[in-house]
């Protein structure tokens, strides 16, 4: 080796060297702001520390764990499992994939909690505010940790001028992730010019998903705390680390420093000779475990993309038999169930056939589903089995087409259901809606009666 330049695969040494470090300094600077509750931060410098070195695989550990304490399943899931196939042994991310794995319903709650989140926007792009609270209050009972159902949820309470609602939410937002950028916008809009100081202990923590996973607090392994070049480096990740350095420098002149190696070319034919009489047996072997390992590297490229296609050809094979599952409780009017397999399927990557049919039965079965459930709604409420009716209505809204003459009459019922509980303002703002949005509804005059009677 001449300088700073490897001279079998041209690498700038002390350029490779310094990406690992800053690497490892943006992973220390995310772990430190996990600690303190500044998820967004924290997010943002493991991402950065990724982007150096995709190999550091205590980045995407505690990346993964950010992502679940924000309710990011997914993006939690696809760091663990890059760095599972990156370190095989005594890798925690093993470990979360497993607990993940071993509460099936906790993907289930993590895929209504998304559904419902979306489905909250499309409310408000329809400006049904109250519904889309309604479906983030319910994403939040599922993932308290949601970070963006939590934002979207004081966007609702602000636009409906509900300030009070709005700073409780914000003030909660806050203490969980205490730099979250959107969070502090409206924090800023709710009280202009005041500075807000961020506690050291949030007032509260989120359920866990998972209790492997999460206390309330990031949960770390022993290992997250290393720093590579400071006191605590351990002599056995000293050795590793050099070992590694040496196997990984053949791989790492394809996958980092093509743009980095300079004009050196003419140079380093002319020391080739030179260097080639001076290298020892050991070099050679480096040479060959080097080979070695590039090839291993490609093999394993190659079978990380046959799962892949294998992978997607059974998740596809899956949801054409959730279609054909939905199809037979459709034919045997299980109409509600029908509805919620469907429901249940992401389209993407089914074959045109199988679409159409999925697209197919999405129509009938909401539309039969939602008039079950309102006819359901409608009985529980003249049994005065208020909590029954006000679910079977609730759940009516999420299946039930926008032409369906119904909808006015659940919004009195909801009224009605909010002045039993005793709602006034609740119980007002669901009347008015429907004298102010649907003029020819048969509930017209019930609605303005019971304003005249709610207003005095």
């Amino acid at each position: 080796m001449t300088g700073n330049v490897c001279p079998e695969c041209g690498i700038d040494v002390v350029i490779f060297e310094k990406t690992l470090k800053i690497s490892d300094v943006l992973y220390n600077k995310g772990l430190g702001l996990a600690r303190i509750r500044d998820l967004s931060g924290s997010i943002d410098s493991l991402t950065k520390s990724i982007q150096f070195n995709k190999n550091n695989y205590y980045a995407r550990n505690l990346l993964g764990l950010v992502y679940f304490e924000v309710g990011k399943l997914g993006d939690a899931l696809k760091q663990w499992v890059i760095s599972a196939s990156l370190v095989k042994r005594d890798n925690p991310a093993i470990k979360y994939i497993e607990e993940i794995q071993s509460e099936p319903t906790l993907l289930d709650d993590y895929n209504d909690a998304i559904v419902m989140y979306n489905n909250a926007l499309l409310y408000i792009q329809q400006k049904s505010d109250d519904l889309a609270i309604i479906q983030l209050k319910k994403a939040l009972e599922i993932s308290p940790g949601f970070i963006d159902a939590m934002n979207l949820l004081t966007f609702c309470y602000m636009i409906k001028s509900e300030r009070e609602m709005a700073s409780i939410l914000v003030e909660r937002t806050l203490d969980l992730d205490i730099n979250n950028p959107v969070s502090l916008n409206y924090y800023k809009e709710l009280y202009p010019g005041r500075k807000r100081i961020a506690l050291k202990e949030p007032k509260e923590q989120p359920r866990p998903l998972t209790p492997g996973l999460s206390s309330g607090k990031l949960a770390m392994d022993d290992r997250t705390r290393r720093n590579l070049f400071g006191n605590n480096f351990f002599l056995a990740e000293a050795a590793a680390f050099v070992i590694g350095g040496l196997c990984a420098l053949a791989l790492l002149y394809f996958a980092y420093i093509p743009g980095l190696v300079s004009d050196k070319n003419q140079e380093l034919i002319g020391l080739k000779a030179q260097i080639n009489q001076l290298q020892s047996d050991s070099d050679l072997a480096e040479s060959s475990s080097a080979s070695e390992i590039a090839r291993l590297e490609r093999e394993k490229t190659e079978l990380q993309n046959e799962v892949k296609r294998i992978n997607s050809l059974m998740l596809a094979e899956n949801k054409s038999q959730q279609v054909d599952l939905a199809a037979t409780e459709f034919n045997n009017a299980n109409f509600i169930e029908a509805a919620k397999i469907i429901r249940e399927i992401e389209p993407t990557g089914l074959d045109d056939s199988t679409l159409s049919r999925y697209r197919e039965l999405k129509e009938s079965s909401y539309r039969s589903a939602a008039a079950d459930l309102y006819n359901q709604g409608v009985k529980h409420w003249d049994e005065e089995s208020n909590a029954e009716a006000k679910l079977a209505f609730e759940t009516c809204m999420i299946y039930a087409p926008e032409d369906v003459e119904y909808i006015d009459d659940i919004y009195y019922y909801f009224g009605s259901l909010a002045e039993r509980a005793n709602n006034k303002e609740l119980a007002l703002e669901h009347y008015k809606y429907v004298v102010e949005n649907y003029p020819q509804s048969n509930k017209l005059s019930a609605a303005n009666a019971k304003i005249a009677e709610l207003g005095n």
